[in-house]
Protein backbone atom coordinates (compact mmCIF):
# COMPACT_ATOMS: atom_id res chain seq x y z
CA UNK A 1 0.00 0.00 0.00
CA UNK A 2 1.41 3.38 -0.99
CA UNK A 3 2.12 5.95 1.72
CA UNK A 4 -0.54 8.32 0.33
CA UNK A 5 -3.17 5.56 0.28
CA UNK A 6 -2.19 4.41 3.78
CA UNK A 7 -2.53 7.97 5.10
CA UNK A 8 -5.98 8.20 3.50
CA UNK A 9 -7.12 4.94 5.15
CA UNK A 10 -5.86 6.01 8.58
CA UNK A 11 -7.42 9.44 8.22
CA UNK A 12 -10.78 7.92 7.29
CA UNK A 13 -10.70 5.55 10.28
CA UNK A 14 -9.97 8.45 12.61
CA UNK A 15 -12.67 10.57 10.98
CA UNK A 16 -15.29 7.81 11.28
CA UNK A 17 -14.41 7.24 14.95
CA UNK A 18 -14.67 10.95 15.77
CA UNK A 19 -18.06 11.19 14.08
CA UNK A 20 -19.34 8.05 15.85
CA UNK A 21 -18.37 9.34 19.30
CA UNK A 22 -19.86 12.81 18.78
CA UNK A 23 -22.99 11.44 17.12
CA UNK A 24 -23.58 9.06 20.05
CA UNK A 25 -23.32 11.88 22.62
CA UNK A 26 -25.72 14.07 20.62
CA UNK A 27 -28.24 11.26 20.08
CA UNK A 28 -28.12 9.95 23.67
CA UNK A 29 -26.86 12.35 26.39
CA UNK A 30 -26.67 9.39 28.82
CA UNK A 31 -23.51 8.30 26.99
CA UNK A 32 -21.71 11.56 27.76
CA UNK A 33 -20.28 10.70 31.24
CA UNK A 34 -18.77 7.43 30.03
CA UNK A 35 -17.23 9.08 26.97
CA UNK A 36 -15.74 11.97 28.96
CA UNK A 37 -14.12 9.45 31.33
CA UNK A 38 -12.24 7.82 28.46
CA UNK A 39 -11.73 10.46 25.77
CA UNK A 40 -9.63 13.63 25.77
CA UNK A 41 -10.06 16.58 23.47
CA UNK A 42 -6.63 15.95 21.92
CA UNK A 43 -7.97 12.62 20.62
CA UNK A 44 -9.88 14.65 18.03
CA UNK A 45 -7.54 15.44 15.16
CA UNK A 46 -10.20 17.47 13.33
CA UNK A 47 -10.37 20.99 14.79
CA UNK A 48 -14.15 21.38 14.28
CA UNK A 49 -14.87 18.02 15.94
CA UNK A 50 -12.57 18.95 18.82
CA UNK A 51 -14.54 22.16 19.37
CA UNK A 52 -17.82 20.22 19.34
CA UNK A 53 -16.41 17.82 21.94
CA UNK A 54 -15.24 20.74 24.11
CA UNK A 55 -18.70 22.35 23.87
CA UNK A 56 -20.39 19.13 25.02
CA UNK A 57 -17.81 18.79 27.80
CA UNK A 58 -18.41 22.38 28.96
CA UNK A 59 -22.19 21.93 29.09
CA UNK A 60 -21.84 18.66 31.01
CA UNK A 61 -19.52 20.19 33.60
CA UNK A 62 -21.90 23.11 34.03
CA UNK A 63 -24.82 20.73 34.59
CA UNK A 64 -26.60 21.96 31.46
CA UNK A 65 -28.72 19.78 29.12
CA UNK A 66 -27.16 18.47 25.94
CA UNK A 67 -28.64 18.23 22.46
CA UNK A 68 -27.62 19.41 18.98
CA UNK A 69 -29.39 22.78 19.22
CA UNK A 70 -28.00 23.65 22.65
CA UNK A 71 -24.48 22.55 21.68
CA UNK A 72 -24.74 24.77 18.59
CA UNK A 73 -25.64 27.70 20.82
CA UNK A 74 -22.59 27.02 22.99
CA UNK A 75 -20.47 27.05 19.83
CA UNK A 76 -21.92 30.43 18.97
CA UNK A 77 -23.76 29.61 15.77
CA UNK A 78 -27.26 30.16 14.47
CA UNK A 79 -29.48 28.02 12.26
CA UNK A 80 -27.54 28.97 9.15
CA UNK A 81 -24.09 28.47 10.66
CA UNK A 82 -21.70 25.73 9.49
CA UNK A 83 -22.15 24.09 12.94
CA UNK A 84 -25.67 23.05 11.96
CA UNK A 85 -24.30 20.98 9.08
CA UNK A 86 -21.49 19.49 11.18
CA UNK A 87 -23.74 18.50 14.09
CA UNK A 88 -26.50 17.14 11.84
CA UNK A 89 -23.92 15.21 9.85
CA UNK A 90 -22.57 13.49 12.98
CA UNK A 91 -26.08 12.43 13.98
CA UNK A 92 -27.04 11.26 10.47
CA UNK A 93 -23.93 9.06 10.08
CA UNK A 94 -24.27 7.54 13.57
CA UNK A 95 -27.09 5.02 13.26
CA UNK A 96 -27.27 4.26 16.99
CA UNK A 97 -25.59 5.27 20.24
CA UNK A 98 -25.63 1.64 21.41
CA UNK A 99 -22.17 1.13 19.87
CA UNK A 100 -20.57 4.09 21.62
CA UNK A 101 -17.97 1.93 23.45
CA UNK A 102 -16.80 0.54 20.11
CA UNK A 103 -16.57 4.07 18.70
CA UNK A 104 -14.52 5.18 21.71
CA UNK A 105 -12.15 2.20 21.34
CA UNK A 106 -11.73 2.97 17.66
CA UNK A 107 -11.13 6.67 18.37
CA UNK A 108 -8.47 6.05 21.01
CA UNK A 109 -6.75 3.44 18.85
CA UNK A 110 -6.75 5.63 15.74
CA UNK A 111 -5.74 8.74 17.67
CA UNK A 112 -2.82 6.93 19.32
CA UNK A 113 -1.64 5.55 15.98
CA UNK A 114 -1.93 9.01 14.45
CA UNK A 115 0.22 10.48 17.25
CA UNK A 116 2.75 7.69 16.81
CA UNK A 117 3.10 8.59 13.16
CA UNK A 118 3.50 12.29 13.99
CA UNK A 119 6.19 11.53 16.59
CA UNK A 120 7.99 9.21 14.18
CA UNK A 121 8.05 12.00 11.60
CA UNK A 122 9.51 14.35 14.22
CA UNK A 123 12.05 11.69 15.20
CA UNK A 124 13.27 11.47 11.61
CA UNK A 125 14.14 15.16 11.83
CA UNK A 126 15.76 15.03 15.30
CA UNK A 127 19.22 16.59 15.41
CA UNK A 128 20.45 14.85 18.58
CA UNK A 129 20.04 11.48 20.24
CA UNK A 130 18.56 13.20 23.30
CA UNK A 131 15.79 14.73 21.18
CA UNK A 132 15.03 11.34 19.61
CA UNK A 133 14.94 9.62 23.02
CA UNK A 134 12.58 12.29 24.38
CA UNK A 135 10.23 11.58 21.46
CA UNK A 136 10.44 7.85 22.23
CA UNK A 137 9.37 8.60 25.81
CA UNK A 138 6.36 10.47 24.45
CA UNK A 139 5.49 7.43 22.34
CA UNK A 140 5.65 5.15 25.38
CA UNK A 141 3.48 7.60 27.30
CA UNK A 142 0.88 7.31 24.54
CA UNK A 143 1.05 3.52 24.75
CA UNK A 144 0.34 3.48 28.49
CA UNK A 145 -2.16 6.31 28.45
CA UNK A 146 -5.25 6.62 30.59
CA UNK A 147 -7.40 3.49 30.57
CA UNK A 148 -11.12 3.17 31.10
CA UNK A 149 -12.01 4.72 34.47
CA UNK A 150 -13.42 2.22 36.97
CA UNK A 151 -16.04 3.55 39.39
CA UNK A 152 -19.19 2.48 41.24
CA UNK A 153 -21.89 4.00 43.42
CA UNK A 154 -22.85 2.65 46.85
CA UNK A 155 -25.67 0.44 45.53
CA UNK A 156 -23.34 -1.28 43.08
CA UNK A 157 -20.68 -1.48 45.78
CA UNK A 158 -23.09 -3.35 48.08
CA UNK A 159 -23.96 -5.89 45.36
CA UNK A 160 -20.30 -6.41 44.49
CA UNK A 161 -19.48 -6.85 48.18
CA UNK A 162 -22.02 -9.68 48.49
CA UNK A 163 -20.65 -11.33 45.35
CA UNK A 164 -17.02 -11.02 46.46
CA UNK A 165 -17.65 -12.22 50.02
CA UNK A 166 -20.05 -15.08 49.40
CA UNK A 167 -18.01 -17.51 51.52
CA UNK A 168 -17.41 -19.79 48.56
CA UNK A 169 -14.52 -18.21 46.68
CA UNK A 170 -11.21 -18.08 48.54
CA UNK A 171 -9.35 -14.78 47.96
CA UNK A 172 -6.21 -15.18 45.88
CA UNK A 173 -3.35 -13.17 47.36
CA UNK A 174 0.32 -13.44 46.46
CA UNK A 175 2.05 -16.29 48.24
CA UNK A 176 5.54 -15.51 49.53
CA UNK A 177 6.35 -19.10 50.47
CA UNK A 178 6.61 -18.15 54.14
CA UNK A 179 3.51 -18.90 56.16
CA UNK A 180 3.68 -15.93 58.51
CA UNK A 181 3.97 -13.55 55.54
CA UNK A 182 1.10 -15.25 53.71
CA UNK A 183 -1.04 -14.92 56.85
CA UNK A 184 -0.24 -11.23 57.37
CA UNK A 185 0.29 -9.72 53.91
CA UNK A 186 -2.73 -9.58 51.61
CA UNK A 187 -1.00 -8.35 48.45
CA UNK A 188 -3.47 -7.87 45.62
CA UNK A 189 -3.21 -6.74 41.99
CA UNK A 190 -2.15 -3.10 41.92
CA UNK A 191 -0.43 -3.08 45.33
CA UNK A 192 3.10 -1.78 45.85
CA UNK A 193 5.45 -3.77 48.09
CA UNK A 194 8.85 -2.38 49.06
CA UNK A 195 11.69 -4.56 50.35
CA UNK A 196 14.33 -2.39 52.00
CA UNK A 197 17.77 -3.46 53.13
CA UNK A 198 21.40 -2.47 53.53
CA UNK A 199 23.97 -3.51 50.91
CA UNK A 200 25.08 -7.18 51.00
CA UNK A 201 22.20 -8.31 53.20
CA UNK A 202 20.75 -10.46 50.38
CA UNK A 203 17.87 -8.37 48.98
CA UNK A 204 18.37 -9.60 45.42
CA UNK A 205 18.71 -13.25 46.46
CA UNK A 206 15.53 -13.01 48.56
CA UNK A 207 13.64 -11.23 45.77
CA UNK A 208 14.68 -13.91 43.25
CA UNK A 209 13.50 -16.59 45.66
CA UNK A 210 10.15 -14.81 46.04
CA UNK A 211 9.83 -14.21 42.28
CA UNK A 212 10.60 -17.85 41.41
CA UNK A 213 7.87 -19.08 43.76
CA UNK A 214 5.30 -16.48 42.67
CA UNK A 215 6.07 -17.34 39.05
CA UNK A 216 4.52 -20.78 39.56
CA UNK A 217 1.06 -19.17 39.49
CA UNK A 218 1.58 -15.70 37.99
CA UNK A 219 3.42 -14.05 35.12
CA UNK A 220 6.42 -12.26 36.66
CA UNK A 221 8.91 -9.79 35.22
CA UNK A 222 12.15 -9.25 37.18
CA UNK A 223 13.75 -5.93 36.12
CA UNK A 224 17.34 -5.71 37.29
CA UNK A 225 19.46 -2.57 37.32
CA UNK A 226 22.26 -4.32 39.21
CA UNK A 227 22.88 -7.63 37.43
CA UNK A 228 22.57 -9.10 33.97
CA UNK A 229 19.94 -11.73 33.22
CA UNK A 230 22.66 -14.41 32.99
CA UNK A 231 23.96 -13.60 36.46
CA UNK A 232 20.44 -13.73 37.86
CA UNK A 233 19.84 -17.10 36.26
CA UNK A 234 23.16 -18.40 37.65
CA UNK A 235 21.98 -17.44 41.13
CA UNK A 236 18.64 -19.14 40.53
CA UNK A 237 20.35 -22.35 39.43
CA UNK A 238 22.61 -22.27 42.49
CA UNK A 239 19.61 -22.00 44.81
CA UNK A 240 17.27 -24.48 43.15
CA UNK A 241 19.94 -27.10 42.37
CA UNK A 242 21.90 -26.50 45.61
CA UNK A 243 25.08 -26.07 43.57
CA UNK A 244 27.90 -23.85 44.84
CA UNK A 245 27.62 -20.38 43.31
CA UNK A 246 31.40 -20.16 43.46
CA UNK A 247 31.67 -23.30 41.30
CA UNK A 248 29.22 -21.81 38.82
CA UNK A 249 31.11 -18.51 38.62
CA UNK A 250 34.42 -20.32 38.13
CA UNK A 251 32.87 -22.63 35.52
CA UNK A 252 33.93 -25.68 37.57
CA UNK A 253 30.76 -27.78 37.28
CA UNK A 254 31.36 -31.50 37.04
CA UNK A 255 29.55 -34.19 35.11
CA UNK A 256 27.35 -35.13 38.06
CA UNK A 257 26.35 -31.46 38.43
CA UNK A 258 25.19 -31.38 34.81
CA UNK A 259 23.23 -34.61 35.28
CA UNK A 260 21.44 -33.13 38.28
CA UNK A 261 20.69 -29.94 36.34
CA UNK A 262 19.18 -31.93 33.48
CA UNK A 263 17.00 -33.78 35.99
CA UNK A 264 15.87 -30.40 37.37
CA UNK A 265 15.17 -28.88 33.95
CA UNK A 266 11.38 -29.06 34.32
CA UNK A 267 11.54 -27.41 37.77
CA UNK A 268 13.91 -24.66 36.65
CA UNK A 269 11.89 -23.81 33.56
CA UNK A 270 8.37 -24.15 35.00
CA UNK A 271 7.88 -20.67 36.55
CA UNK A 272 6.50 -17.91 34.33
CA UNK A 273 9.45 -15.71 35.27
CA UNK A 274 11.31 -13.40 32.88
CA UNK A 275 14.67 -11.85 33.83
CA UNK A 276 15.21 -8.43 32.25
CA UNK A 277 18.33 -6.26 31.95
CA UNK A 278 16.76 -2.93 32.92
CA UNK A 279 19.73 -0.53 32.94
CA UNK A 280 18.58 2.84 31.62
CA UNK A 281 14.86 1.99 31.66
CA UNK A 282 12.40 4.59 32.96
CA UNK A 283 9.09 3.82 34.69
CA UNK A 284 7.34 4.39 31.35
CA UNK A 285 9.66 1.83 29.74
CA UNK A 286 8.88 -0.68 32.49
CA UNK A 287 5.15 -0.09 32.24
CA UNK A 288 5.08 -0.38 28.45
CA UNK A 289 7.18 -3.58 28.50
CA UNK A 290 5.13 -5.08 31.34
CA UNK A 291 1.82 -4.42 29.62
CA UNK A 292 3.13 -5.80 26.34
CA UNK A 293 4.14 -9.05 28.10
CA UNK A 294 1.09 -9.14 30.41
CA UNK A 295 3.01 -9.44 33.69
CA UNK A 296 0.90 -9.87 36.81
CA UNK A 297 3.81 -9.00 39.12
CA UNK A 298 6.99 -7.02 38.51
CA UNK A 299 10.11 -6.98 40.68
CA UNK A 300 12.43 -3.97 40.46
CA UNK A 301 16.02 -4.26 41.67
CA UNK A 302 16.22 -1.55 42.77
CA UNK A 303 14.05 1.59 42.99
CA UNK A 304 16.80 4.21 43.40
CA UNK A 305 18.46 2.97 40.19
CA UNK A 306 15.45 3.56 37.94
CA UNK A 307 16.25 6.21 35.35
CA UNK A 308 14.49 9.58 35.29
CA UNK A 309 12.62 10.54 32.12
CA UNK A 310 15.14 11.60 29.49
CA UNK A 311 15.67 15.32 29.23
CA UNK A 312 14.31 15.94 32.75
CA UNK A 313 16.75 17.41 35.28
CA UNK A 314 15.92 16.70 38.94
CA UNK A 315 17.66 16.40 42.28
CA UNK A 316 18.06 12.88 43.64
CA UNK A 317 15.23 13.52 46.10
CA UNK A 318 12.90 14.78 43.37
CA UNK A 319 13.80 11.92 41.03
CA UNK A 320 13.20 9.15 43.58
CA UNK A 321 9.98 10.78 44.83
CA UNK A 322 8.64 11.01 41.27
CA UNK A 323 9.65 7.42 40.49
CA UNK A 324 7.93 6.10 43.63
CA UNK A 325 4.71 7.93 42.74
CA UNK A 326 4.88 6.72 39.13
CA UNK A 327 5.36 3.11 40.24
CA UNK A 328 2.35 3.35 42.54
CA UNK A 329 0.22 4.77 39.73
CA UNK A 330 1.52 2.13 37.31
CA UNK A 331 0.31 -0.58 39.68
CA UNK A 332 -3.05 1.08 40.36
CA UNK A 333 -3.84 1.82 36.72
CA UNK A 334 -2.82 -1.55 35.27
CA UNK A 335 -3.56 -3.89 38.20
CA UNK A 336 0.09 -4.98 38.30
CA UNK A 337 1.60 -5.81 41.69
CA UNK A 338 4.88 -3.91 42.03
CA UNK A 339 7.62 -5.29 44.30
CA UNK A 340 10.40 -2.71 44.50
CA UNK A 341 13.70 -3.24 46.28
CA UNK A 342 15.06 -0.18 48.04
CA UNK A 343 18.37 0.79 49.56
CA UNK A 344 18.38 2.13 53.11
CA UNK A 345 20.28 5.16 54.34
CA UNK A 346 23.63 4.49 56.00
CA UNK A 347 22.88 3.18 59.52
CA UNK A 348 23.88 5.06 62.65
CA UNK A 349 25.50 3.41 65.67
CA UNK A 350 24.19 3.88 69.17
CA UNK A 351 26.53 6.25 71.01
CA UNK A 352 26.75 3.96 74.06
CA UNK A 353 26.52 0.40 72.76
CA UNK A 354 28.03 1.07 69.31
CA UNK A 355 25.34 -1.27 67.94
CA UNK A 356 23.36 -0.65 64.77
CA UNK A 357 19.64 -0.24 65.47
CA UNK A 358 17.08 -2.11 63.33
CA UNK A 359 15.98 -0.06 60.29
CA UNK A 360 12.93 2.22 60.45
CA UNK A 361 10.63 3.59 57.75
CA UNK A 362 12.52 6.88 57.85
CA UNK A 363 15.62 5.01 56.63
CA UNK A 364 14.18 4.40 53.14
CA UNK A 365 16.82 6.07 51.06
CA UNK A 366 16.41 9.37 49.18
CA UNK A 367 12.72 10.00 49.72
CA UNK A 368 9.92 9.74 52.28
CA UNK A 369 7.57 9.35 49.33
CA UNK A 370 8.42 5.63 49.19
CA UNK A 371 6.99 5.10 52.68
CA UNK A 372 3.84 6.99 51.70
CA UNK A 373 3.26 5.14 48.40
CA UNK A 374 3.93 1.58 49.58
CA UNK A 375 1.11 -0.69 50.72
CA UNK A 376 3.63 -3.01 52.39
CA UNK A 377 7.21 -2.36 53.53
CA UNK A 378 9.51 -5.24 54.48
CA UNK A 379 12.96 -4.75 56.01
CA UNK A 380 15.73 -7.31 55.59
CA UNK A 381 18.69 -6.95 57.93
CA UNK A 382 21.31 -8.89 59.88
CA UNK A 383 20.86 -9.74 63.55
CA UNK A 384 24.43 -8.52 64.00
CA UNK A 385 25.26 -5.83 61.46
CA UNK A 386 29.02 -6.42 61.88
CA UNK A 387 28.77 -10.14 61.11
CA UNK A 388 28.10 -10.84 57.43
CA UNK A 389 27.28 -14.46 58.26
CA UNK A 390 24.71 -13.52 60.87
CA UNK A 391 21.13 -14.70 60.54
CA UNK A 392 18.78 -12.39 58.67
CA UNK A 393 15.55 -10.88 59.95
CA UNK A 394 12.70 -10.00 57.62
CA UNK A 395 10.34 -7.61 59.40
CA UNK A 396 6.96 -6.27 58.30
CA UNK A 397 7.43 -2.54 58.93
CA UNK A 398 4.24 -1.33 57.23
CA UNK A 399 1.12 -3.24 56.25
CA UNK A 400 -1.96 -1.26 55.19
CA UNK A 401 -4.24 -4.29 55.01
CA UNK A 402 -2.96 -6.43 57.88
CA UNK A 403 -0.72 -6.72 60.91
CA UNK A 404 2.72 -5.14 61.03
CA UNK A 405 5.83 -5.54 63.20
CA UNK A 406 5.94 -9.34 62.90
CA UNK A 407 9.24 -10.74 61.73
CA UNK A 408 10.81 -13.95 60.47
CA UNK A 409 14.37 -15.20 61.07
CA UNK A 410 16.31 -16.73 58.20
CA UNK A 411 19.60 -18.46 57.74
CA UNK A 412 21.25 -17.11 54.58
CA UNK A 413 23.71 -19.29 52.69
CA UNK A 414 25.45 -16.97 50.25
CA UNK A 415 27.23 -19.77 48.38
CA UNK A 416 23.90 -21.46 47.66
CA UNK A 417 21.95 -18.19 47.37
CA UNK A 418 19.37 -19.65 49.75
CA UNK A 419 17.24 -18.22 52.52
CA UNK A 420 15.96 -20.88 54.91
CA UNK A 421 13.47 -20.00 57.59
CA UNK A 422 14.49 -20.71 61.17
CA UNK A 423 11.32 -22.02 62.78
CA UNK A 424 10.97 -20.77 66.37
CA UNK A 425 10.86 -23.15 69.29
CA UNK A 426 8.87 -22.07 72.38
CA UNK A 427 10.73 -21.24 75.55
CA UNK A 428 10.49 -23.93 78.24
CA UNK A 429 7.81 -23.33 80.90
CA UNK A 430 8.87 -21.09 83.79
CA UNK A 431 8.33 -23.84 86.36
CA UNK A 432 10.93 -26.03 84.67
CA UNK A 433 13.97 -23.75 84.39
CA UNK A 434 16.46 -26.62 84.08
CA UNK A 435 14.94 -27.93 80.88
CA UNK A 436 17.20 -27.03 77.97
CA UNK A 437 15.81 -25.12 75.02
CA UNK A 438 15.74 -27.07 71.75
CA UNK A 439 17.91 -25.77 68.91
CA UNK A 440 16.10 -23.89 66.10
CA UNK A 441 14.78 -25.92 63.19
CA UNK A 442 15.69 -24.85 59.65
CA UNK A 443 12.77 -24.84 57.24
CA UNK A 444 13.01 -24.17 53.52
CA UNK A 445 10.71 -21.92 51.54
CA UNK A 446 7.60 -23.34 49.88
CA UNK A 447 7.62 -26.40 52.18
CA UNK A 448 4.34 -28.28 52.43
CA UNK A 449 2.63 -28.38 55.81
CA UNK A 450 3.97 -27.02 59.07
CA UNK A 451 2.87 -23.97 61.00
CA UNK A 452 4.35 -21.01 62.83
CA UNK A 453 4.46 -21.19 66.60
CA UNK A 454 4.31 -18.15 68.82
CA UNK A 455 7.69 -16.53 69.13
CA UNK A 456 9.70 -15.73 72.22
CA UNK A 457 11.46 -12.83 70.41
CA UNK A 458 9.37 -9.90 71.54
CA UNK A 459 5.73 -8.92 71.31
CA UNK A 460 4.17 -9.70 67.96
CA UNK A 461 7.28 -11.42 66.65
CA UNK A 462 6.76 -14.33 64.30
CA UNK A 463 10.23 -15.73 64.56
Amino acid sequence: MSEIKQDAVLSQRLMDAQVGVLGSMLIDPDTVPGVLARVRDEDFANKDYRLVFQAIQARFRAGQPIDAILVRETLGGGVDSPWTTILQGCMDVTATAAHVDDYVDALRSSATLNRFRELCAQGAEADTLEEAQALMDQMRAQQVGRPHVQAMDMAEGFERFLDRHNGEDKPQYLSWGVEVLDERIFAEPGDMVVVGGYPSDGKTALALQFAFGIGKKHRVGFFSYESTRDKLFDRTVSREAMVSYTKIKRNQLKEEDYRELLDLRSILTAPQLTLIDAAGMTVLDIQAYSQAHRYDVVFLDYLQKIAAPRGVRQTDFERVSAISSQLQQFGRITGTTVVALSQLSRPDRDAKTRKIRPPALSDLRSSGQIEQDADVVLFLYREDYDDKKANRILRIAKNKEGEAMDYVRFRFDGDLQTFSRIAPVPEPPAEKPKRQKQPPRQVSFWADGGSFEDTPWGKGGAG
